[in-house]
């Protein structure tokens, strides 16, 4: 029911969305026109595979739609059949594939090549930041946020170049992210500690306290865990996007050279600490599935070090 509403909640934006379209198609001018024409990519990917791409959701969305009462409405004329968003991600994988391809190059241990060097430096930056959070178990989570900080870090500065878009622009990408995150952390909780993991939903609580109110706190800690994927979407959306409004308005309203300059320069430390705050969030909600064992051992670890020296 509840995926149902969702939806139709949905069905309705995109109708709602579309309609508004419409309107403003028929009364803009065309200078308007102009300030929110579609990309040339996104225009000429839509040509050529538009058609193709609509006929697979003809067959199958609704279908998938009808799973939960709801009903899918085909893209009325003038509307994208391939999102933009979409687009963007595809072009951000291609860069991200072949670019670290070609950074990589031929890996050697006695020349390396500047590359190379470059991917070690970030990968032990990374690493650092792991073992810092989590501790030393938290480099088993390194391909996902590894993965993570690529794929933002990237899809943010793609906004500040001519003729692309940043996909985090989008709430579509950005609540994917969001959800993969907290899918990721959830499921590496359970598959760590098993049914344990419960346990952490009481906020630490044992004995008859945990008995009178654990409940309480257990449906509080759900609650809280719940909301934390939208609050990794939204953060990431709301400043990208702010940071793509801001950027629009200098380019395009004012005309004072240096001003571009400022908005790209901002635009690219905004991109590197949106990247760094996601990152940071899902390792310390990693931080949590760790078993109380290793945590333990890990204390452990550290104090023999300390006598040793």
């Amino acid at each position: 029911m509840m995926l149902a509403a969702i939806l139709a909640i949905l069905q309705e934006g995109h109708d709602a969305a579309a309609e508004a379209g419409e309107h403003a198609g028929a009364v803009e001018t065309g200078k308007a026109a102009a300030d929110h024409e579609v990309a040339w990519l996104v225009e000429q990917l839509n040509n050529v595979f538009g058609p193709v791409v609509l006929k697979i959701e003809q067959a199958i969305m609704p279908s998938i739609y009808a799973l939960f009462g709801a009903h899918w409405h085909e893209p009325r004329h003038g509307e994208l059949v391939i999102p933009a968003h979409i687009v963007w991600v595809l072009v951000l994988m291609i860069v991200a594939t072949v670019g670290i391809l070609l950074l990589r190059g031929k890996l050697s241990v006695d020349r390396p090549s500047k590359g190379q060097q470059l991917l070690e430096v970030v990968v032990e930056q990374i690493r650092d930041l792991l073992d810092q959070v989590i501790g030393p178990y938290g480099r088993r989570y390194l391909p996902v946020i590894g993965t993570f900080a690529v794929f933002i870090l990237i899809g943010n500065v793609m906004g500040q170049i001519p003729g692309l878009g940043a996909p985090t622009e989008s709430i579509n990408v950005t609540g994917a992210l969001g959800a993969t995150s907290f899918l990721y952390y959830m499921a590496m909780g359970f598959r760590q500690q098993g049914v344990r993991y419960l346990k952490h939903f009481l906020g630490g609580l044992t004995g008859a306290l945990a008995f009178a109110i654990g409940w309480l706190i257990f449906v509080v800690e759900i609650i809280s865990n719940c909301v934390r994927p939208v609050t990794l979407s939204l953060r990431l959306f709301v400043n990208m996007y702010a940071d793509e409004q801001i950027g629009h308005a200098f380019l395009h309203d004012l005309i004072a050279p240096i001003l571009p300059i400022f908005t790209i320069v901002l635009g690219l430390f905004v991109a590197f600490v949106q990247t760094f705050i996601f990152i940071m969030l899902s390792m310390v909600y990693l931080s949590e599935t760790v078993p109380h064992e290793e945590h333990d051992t890990e204390e452990h670890g550290r104090e023999a070090a300390a006598e040793a020296h």
